[in-house]
């Protein structure tokens, strides 16, 4: 019998999983140097994944939606700034490039998460894959790169702590 991850993060982080709900380009600041960075982030129905480029097929990292809260971050210095909370107890800071699209992603991903909570923690939705990875039409909202420093983050060549 194959052991379970310890925590839900390591269970969702290999693959992608879940509908694919919303997807674009947003800042993510990084735990260790504090750093904002562009990333493209998956919205799916089990969580929030974000890759350092559109077309990686692997997430390098993903916010649970189990027990998730997100809100405009007021606290930050940087305007367009939402937080997600897990259950786990960990923050992400999150920028949109305008107070609208930060808006859009606060309401897909409250409702997305609300729905995720009320099915059991250990749920598994279907794998899918990067829309930005697979060379196929989607039915998924689709968004330009931002132009490099956009967001004020490096360029997805430069090193990055996630």
């Amino acid at each position: 019998m194959a052991r379970r991850p310890k925590t839900l993060t390591n269970e969702l982080k290999t693959l992608q999983k879940g509908e694919i709900m919303k997807v674009g380009f947003l800042s993510k600041k990084g735990h260790v140097r504090r750093n904002w960075l562009d990333r493209w982030f998956v919205l799916t129905t089990e969580g929030l994944y974000y890759y350092k480029n559109r077309s990686d097929p692997k997430p390098i990292g993903v916010i649970p939606l189990f027990g998730c809260r997100v809100d405009e971050d007021t606290f930050q210095k940087h305007q367009n700034v939402l937080t997600c909370w897990t259950a786990e107890g960990k923050d992400y800071p999150i920028r949109a490039s305008t107070r609208d699209e930060m808006l859009m992603w606060i309401t897909e991903i409250n409702k997305t998460a609300e729905e995720r909570s009320k099915k059991p923690r250990d749920y598994q939705g279907p794998i899918t894959e990067n829309p930005g990875a697979a060379n196929k039409q989607t039915s998924v909202q689709k968004e330009e790169p931002p132009t490099k420093g956009a967001h004020g983050g490096k360029s997805d060549s430069e090193s990055d702590d996630d």
